[in-house]
């Protein structure tokens, strides 16, 4: 039997259509791929505790990092790493800290650093056209240049490379750690106030007509040591300082956000905040003794459990928040669980940029189209300390401190319902042994990368103080000459 003529013509008709939409398709992609890519600015702060900014404790002062919470999308529950090298190398790759390997701050004696098999955000945002600058805080390699900002696909670097210095001296443990491109310098002020010119300085040169800028700005305020902005050598005052930091930060960001809106190409840019960690709260004055890092802690991480180093609450769950102006901004926190790990695919995403496959999603369609954001569950993880949530479950394994022997060391199990009881108050295990089991398995069966090892044979990091040995940078660089 012939087809009938009818039947043709609604082949043919049918055909059309589907080219039509292809073109239409393809045309969209196109022109999708010829809007102009926005600017990206960073905004990554050192132990700022859940309770250290105002819109959760209006005694505190920070009016400029309350107003990109509420100008843009508080996030509500941001999670990061316990620490500051797993965080940023979350930060940096997309990958959980488990996947990176990074699982502790690096030390002054290591010479290892984020593994060189990751692209970095800024060699994805470099390759697609973008200028890449970062002005503060490095913290994933420091002996090994293979490892510096430079080689990992920032253009420019200014500030330091290790955990923390002192805020006048600029020096870590013994060394003057302040740079710029390798370069040693010795400079006068406060890093809070250095890291903010340069920051204003990248933005004030770029123009609308030049590539699209990608500016990692990483403050190390308010990481110990506790100095008073305007007073170099004066005793601290405990907390009392510790809130004139977080004013002199938060003023600094503030300059950068005026100096950034008063560009033509200003509004043009996702600008990202969040603390590396939570808080570095009070600590007992064995583990003060034991672990001299640890000491001055005078965060407040609010009602939230334990601070900087625990995968409680208060040492993972931060102040975070996204601003795209005229474009992303709510009135209405961000309430779905994000983890730092999200930050590269959706801002890739954002950018019209593809990557390879991650630990984090992209957040885009839910920021910018309110789309549905299907629950996923994360891991955050520190040293022996690891946590899954999988909300609004969340399971803890609580290891041993480092400087416990290893045939001393053992683990502790906590399940919690973070919905219904965000201070981890009530261990929930007994109540429900098969969500209990079946969470404990799946966090054990996640392959776990040690990529840097930790040490306790070596003296601690310190922060500030005498200068002992050679800078940091000639150090590294005689290093790889040698």
């Amino acid at each position: 039997m012939k087809p009938s003529r009818r039947l043709f013509t609604q082949i043919i008709a049918l055909a059309a259509a589907l080219s039509s939409a292809v073109s239409s398709a393809e045309a969209q992609n196109a022109a999708a791929a010829d809007l102009p890519k926005p600017s990206i600015l960073i905004l990554l702060v050192d132990d700022l505790g859940w309770g250290d900014v105002g819109y959760h404790d209006p005694q505190i002062a920070s009016p400029n990092i309350d107003a990109i919470a509420a100008n843009g999308v508080e996030f509500d529950r941001f999670y990061v790493n316990p620490t500051c090298s797993p965080t940023r190398a979350s930060l940096l790759t997309g990958q959980f800290s488990t996947t990176h390997g990074v699982n502790g701050p690096i030390q002054w004696h290591s010479n290892e650093g984020l593994p060189l098999q990751w692209q970095t955000m800024a060699d994805y945002l470099k390759r697609a056209g973008y200028q890449t600058h970062l002005v503060g805080k490095w913290h994933l390699g420091n002996a090994n240049t293979a490892y510096w900002p430079q080689q990992r696909g920032f253009d420019s670097f200014y500030g330091h490379l290790n955990g923390g210095i002192g805020y006048f001296d600029h020096v870590f443990s013994g060394g003057l750690d302040w740079q710029k491109d390798g370069a040693t310098l010795r400079e006068e002020g406060y890093t809070t106030d250095l890291i903010k010119s340069a920051a204003i300085n990248r933005i004030e040169n770029r123009k609308r007509q030049d590539d699209p800028l990608f500016l990692f700005v990483s403050f190390n305020a308010i990481h110990t040591p506790v100095e008073e902005p305007d007073n170099e050598g004066v005793k601290h005052q405990g907390r009392a300082t510790l809130l004139r930091m977080i004013a002199s930060l938060d003023s600094a960001i503030g300059e950068i956000l005026d100096s950034l809106m008063r560009q033509p190409w200003g509004k043009e840019t996702v600008i990202v905040f969040a603390s590396d960690n939570g808080g570095s709260s009070p600590k007992p004055w064995l583990i003060e003794m034991l672990i001299p890092p640890m000491r001055d802690g005078y965060s407040s991480n609010g009602t939230l459990k334990q601070g900087k180093g625990s995968v409680f609450e208060g040492g993972i769950r931060v102040p975070a928040a996204i601003w795209w102006p005229e474009k992303i901004e709510s009135a209405k926190p961000f309430s779905q669980v994000v983890h730092i790990a999200d930050m590269l695919p959706t801002l890739m995403d954002i950018a019209g940029l593809e990557v390879p496959e991650v630990d984090g999603r992209s957040l885009k369609g839910a920021l910018l189209d309110n789309r549905p954001l299907q629950p996923s569950p994360i891991v955050v993880a520190n040293f022996d300390n690891q946590a899954m949530i999988d909300w609004p479950w969340k399971i803890v394994r609580e290891g041993s401190l480092p400087v416990v022997p290893e045939f001393l060391k053992s683990d502790t199990w906590y399940l919690h319902n973070i919905q219904t009881d965000p201070s981890e108050l009530d261990d929930l295990q007994e109540q429900f042994p098969e969500r209990f089991e079946q969470m404990r398995s799946a966090l054990l069966s996640i392959p776990k990368r040690e990529s840097v090892k930790f040490s306790t044979d070596e003296s601690w990091d310190t922060f500030g103080g005498e200068e002992t040995r050679m800078p940091w940078a000639e150090a590294a660089t005689r290093q790889r000459d040698n």
